[in-house]
């Protein structure tokens, strides 16, 4: 392998979280050149990046600037050509895009490769996705699947690339520039030589948003009891959360919040001794920096998928039913944030400090742990002596995604009759693997049969509807169905019996998940 590109057009949390893709795939081909296509606006952050080779950055916001405002209606069309142009002059090996949206599908398009992965366009400009990885990750951002998820989403992005995940954390090249500016603001601010805890108090979501007063309480408790000196960090934009905050404190924390470069905030973030954090990018850069993150999942926030990648880090849940709520829910009461207490934070700042008990237990809060698993995947344990049913749940659909999706599933026949209700999930599996085989073999005669054929149709047609009512019907096999459905719908074959045999191995698949779960 000599040419690999990664399609990336993301935000700087995400760029940190493929970073141990980027370390793998260079170890597994040392000779290849790794091209990033990323957006311009989030580039910056490549310097401190290792393994990346070349860059291709794009400027959607200056093309549809130039759409509305250049007097020559030509302009947009010339940048956006040059960028056309850079993705074309090299053939690639491999292509992954980590990127899930449309125009990453038509720049995947656009970029000759021997094998893409990820979210593609197809001849006629639909939706595929390539890859059962990729697949696998479209399904948990479906309804409420993401709650069943237990692979971090670095693991996938690893996984999607082709190469298995190392048991390392992300990892970020400190830079002189952004050496140079965290000892000078240390020395400036009175901070050398001493113990700094760093408070994040913003997200991209305000429903994710632990409320400042909080913070403000946090920070005099810490700074009081610990001994130690708190700073808050943020961008720009989120100045009126650290106003508020300073307004209550007894004790003022220092405030940074729009202060820093992204290399500058890496490099304070380095020297810190714990990261306490909404559900923001900042949690990255200390996961990368060997820093200590405590995690407050408010809102959609869910360590699972999202939460820092290393070990040792702490993530803190309301014990409520309805923790995590789904994306873009206007909650009327979001009774998490205050189930989040202060004395419960503050806890579980002193456990990761080594001034407390490793298990930090609190009323009415979860606590989980992080740690890197045996086959080096994260993984998060619950750390308060709580038991949890849907933990159980989700350990075992993380286990079963993580050998079949491993081993590309090896779809052997399942041994014996089965004997079950019409509506069960693997009766009907064993249902549409008969039909497909009769269709294939329909297809394949002489002379077409017709009427079978169309019969034969209708009635795969009709047991695919039923497996979606029965999603319906049994939430805890939504993700199953609909990673069955994306793999029904991303057949591109054009001759009837290659599309009878894709469905059957489909279905082969159905039945294989529903078989182990």
């Amino acid at each position: 392998m000599k040419e690999i590109a990664i399609i990336s057009l993301t935000r700087f949390g995400d760029l940190i979280q493929e970073t141990p893709l980027l370390r793998i795939l260079k170890r597994t081909w040392p000779a290849a050149r790794i091209t990033m296509v990323v957006e311009r606006r989030f580039a910056g952050i490549l310097p401190m990046v290792q393994g990346v080779d070349r860059v291709i950055a794009f400027n959607k916001d200056e093309i549809a600037d130039k759409i509305v405002f250049a007097e020559n209606p030509l302009v947009p069309y010339y940048h956006l050509e040059n960028f056309i142009r850079q993705l074309e002059e090299v053939r690639y090996d491999l292509v992954i895009n980590l990127t899930f949206s449309f125009m990453s599908a038509f720049i995947t398009s656009l970029m000759k490769s021997e094998k893409s992965v990820g979210l593609i366009a197809g001849k006629k400009g639909e939706r595929l996705i390539s890859s059962v990885w990729g697949i696998y990750l479209f399904t948990t951002q479906e309804g409420n699947n993401r709650l069943l998820n237990r692979i971090n989403l670095v693991d996938l992005f690893t996984r999607l690339g082709g190469v298995k995940p190392d048991g390392n954390p992300v990892q970020l090249k400190e830079t002189e520039t952004g050496k140079a500016f965290a000892e000078e603001y240390l020395a400036g601010k009175g901070l050398a030589g001493e113990r700094v805890v760093a408070l994040q108090l913003g997200a991209s979501d305000p429903l994710r948003c632990w409320p400042p007063e909080y913070f403000a309480r946090l920070s005099d408790q810490l700074q009081e009891r610990l001994g130690v000196r708190t700073i808050l960090f943020g961008g720009p934009g989120e100045e009126q959360l650290a106003a508020r905050a300073l307004s209550i404190m007894t004790r003022p924390a220092i405030n940074a919040v729009g202060a820093t470069s992204i290399e500058g905030l890496f490099s304070l973030l380095k020297r810190c001794s714990l990261l306490v954090t909404n559900d923001t990018g900042t949690m990255h850069f200390a996961a990368a920096g060997g820093v200590p993150s405590l995690m407050l999942c408010i809102g959609p926030a869910f360590f699972h998928g999202t939460g820092p990648y290393n070990s040792g880090n702490l993530s803190l849940q309301a014990d409520i039913p309805c923790a995590p709520c789904r994306y873009n829910f206007n909650c009327p009461a979001p009774v998490c944030r205050d189930m989040l207490t202060v004395d419960a934070v503050y806890d579980a700042c002193r456990s990761l400090m080594g001034n407390g008990s490793a298990a930090c237990a609190s009323p009415g809060v979860k606590v989980y742990r992080s740690f890197f698993d045996a086959d080096g995947y994260m993984e998060w344990e619950r750390c308060d002596g709580g038991h949890d049913l849907d933990e159980e749940l989700g350990k075992r659909y993380g286990q079963l995604w993580r050998d079949c999706l491993d081993d590309n599933a090896p779809l052997l026949p399942i041994a014996g009759d089965f004997e079950g209700d019409g509506d069960d999930l693997l009766h009907m599996a064993r249902q549409g693997i008969d039909i497909a085989k009769r269709t294939a073999a329909a297809a394949r005669k002489s002379r077409l049969p017709m009427e079978e054929l169309r019969n034969l149709g209708a009635t795969e047609t009709d047991l695919a509807a039923k497996i979606k009512i029965h999603r319906s019907l049994h939430p805890q096999h939504a993700q199953l169905i609909d990673f069955f459905s994306l793999m029904r719908d991303n057949i591109t074959a054009e001759d009837l019996p290659i599309i009878a045999d894709e469905t059957g191995r489909c279905y082969e698949w159905l039945q294989y998940l529903a078989s182990r779960l």
